[in-house]
């Protein structure tokens, strides 16, 4: 199968969204002690207010942006059938317009480099490296384009709740357990540490303080995966009102760029498989 062929999947596994299955070697997918967490964690389900109102506090804040951006470094396994866990990763800047805009740039950990741009009307997707792009109908707005990826592209996509609207009442009603860690210091940023879980995955969240919460770091244990992968990110730069943003919307491909067909390839179970992958 050529790369070509693989196209969309390839773009948006490396710029928006992560794998964590088996793959190939394409990636692109104060307060208690850790002690005592283990502990506390594995006895009982527990749903603590105290958690629920500082995550709630971050959402609320999300929530209420027109307009924000982030830069994140990301890393996650991918579990061979060995059983080996591989990791690879991504740095990206994101930029957020409701109700229907969003810029996503990435760079792998390999230097390839990819752009996802919503612009109301069309997504588009481009690898300055190799020169081509492809296009499409965009769905709706940002929440429907997002199901979209993610359902009708089957395409994971850890954070995608982070940018759609509604995430406290999107996440909470799944919650087995949320519990409050207590403060902690995160790159010399005073955060507040959570975890929460439900029937599919573990996460822990790091939280700023103060006035302004962001999530500062999140790590997301599948627990129901093959080898229990995790995802990590670590976030840089909020920016909650980033004025005058038109222009970062706007999309047109190079002259010599070669357009190319959306394709959904069939997944790779294993890194000795399909040494050519290239997505």
């Amino acid at each position: 199968m050529k790369y070509y062929d693989r196209i969309l999947a390839g773009l948006l596994a490396s710029v928006f969204a992560v794998t964590v299955q088996a793959q190939t070697n394409a990636d692109e997918t104060g307060g208690k002690t850790a002690g005592a967490v283990t502990t506390e964690a594995t006895a009982t389900t527990d749903i603590d207010p105290e958690a629920l109102e500082i995550f709630k506090g971050m959402a609320d804040l999300i929530d209420a942006a027109g307009q924000f951006g982030y830069q994140a470094e990301y890393s996650y396994d991918a579990v061979q059938e060995s059983g080996l866990k591989v990791e690879f990763g991504a740095s990206r800047k994101i930029l957020v317009s409701r109700p229907d805009r969003m810029r996503v740039e990435s760079r792998r950990r390999d230097g390839m480099r990819a752009l996802i741009v919503f612009d109301s009307k069309k997504m588009w997707l481009f690898e300055p490296d190799e020169n081509v792009y492809a296009t499409a109908e965009q769905p709706g707005d940002l929440d429907e384009s997002i199901e979209f990826v993610v359902t009708g592209l089957r395409i994971k996509a850890p954070l995608a709740d982070l940018i759609e609207k509604g995430l406290y009442d999107k996440i909470t009603p799944t919650l087995t357990r949320a519990l409050y860690l207590g403060e902690t210091v995160v790159t010399g940023v005073a955060c507040e540490h959570l975890l929460m879980s439900n029937d599919y995955a573990d996460f822990q969240m790091w939280i700023t303080s103060g006035d302004q919460p962001v999530l500062k770091r999140i790590v997301i244990t599948y627990r129901e995966e093959p080898g229990q992968p995790q995802f990590r990110g670590q976030f840089l730069n909020w920016d909650m009102s980033p004025g005058d943003t038109t222009g970062q919307f706007e999309f047109t491909p190079p002259e010599d760029a070669e357009r190319i067909r959306i394709y959904v390839p069939a997944p790779v179970t294993d890194i000795g498989t399909d040494k050519e992958d290239k997505s």
